[in-house]
């Protein structure tokens, strides 16, 4: 009975089926674009490069690499979000935290 209601029900089916395929292969792709901290690494060397050579000011470095450490605290943030949902839970489990005080 179940096998010939999912052959009647396969016109129905099918497509919903390819299109949350569809959607779960964007997700995928918006989650490793921002979770991807490399172009952030990147820049920081090119402006550390910029700065010795002299192509930029000490204040405008100053400007720029904050910036981009404000750009890699919401990348780690987002990957400590997506670990914890993941997990399927909160971080008040009475678990030990350590505190390392990175991006503070």
């Amino acid at each position: 009975m179940f096998l010939l209601d999912d052959i009647l029900m396969l016109p129905m089916k099918l497509p919903i089926a390819g299109f949350n395929w569809i959607m779960k292969q964007i997700q995928t792709m918006a989650n490793e674009e921002l979770l991807n901290d490399q172009p952030w690494k990147e820049r920081l060397i090119e402006l550390q490069m910029m700065l010795e050579v002299g192509d930029i000011s000490e204040e405008d470095y100053a400007v720029q690499e904050a910036q981009v450490f404000q750009a890699l605290r919401e990348i780690r943030a987002r990957r400590e979000e997506l670990a914890r949902q993941q997990r399927g839970g909160d971080d008040d489990d009475g678990g030990v935290g350590i505190y390392t005080g990175y991006g503070q």
